[in-house]
């Protein structure tokens, strides 16, 4: 599990969370989920809009948005397997952590969206 940068814009509800020692070339929008992909179509980052929504929907956690204003830390897991890219979100805030998990479909080929990475 690595630790992530992550940006959180209260005014919007937007959650941004990338790997510092990697950079984004690449975006795949799934609704308000873009996702984001190096050069070897490697994931980098995530962006969830209407975070806290979104992921209380994914979570279940109904207290999501205290925890995204507070938050102190966010790791991230991936796991691939069968065609899909397991996404495992650990926010971590002074007042409780919240995980959630997001399944998609793995990049194994050329995509539009990174064909000019």
């Amino acid at each position: 599990m690595k630790n992530y940068k992550f940006s959180y814009d209260k005014e919007y509800d937007d959650l941004f969370v990338f790997n510092p020692e990697s950079k984004s070339k690449g975006s795949v929008e799934l609704g308000e989920i873009i996702l984001d992909y190096n050069t070897k179509k490697e994931f980098v980052g995530i962006q969830i809009m209407n975070a806290s929504k979104v992921l209380q929907e994914i979570s279940g956690d109904f207290e999501i948005k205290s925890v995204l204003e507070h938050l102190k830390e966010c790791k991230i897991e991936t796991i691939t397997k069968n065609n899909l890219l397991t996404i495992k979100l650990f926010l971590i805030s002074d007042l409780k952590q919240v995980s959630s998990v997001l399944s998609v479909p793995n990049i194994t080929d050329s995509s539009p969206a990174l064909a000019y990475a």
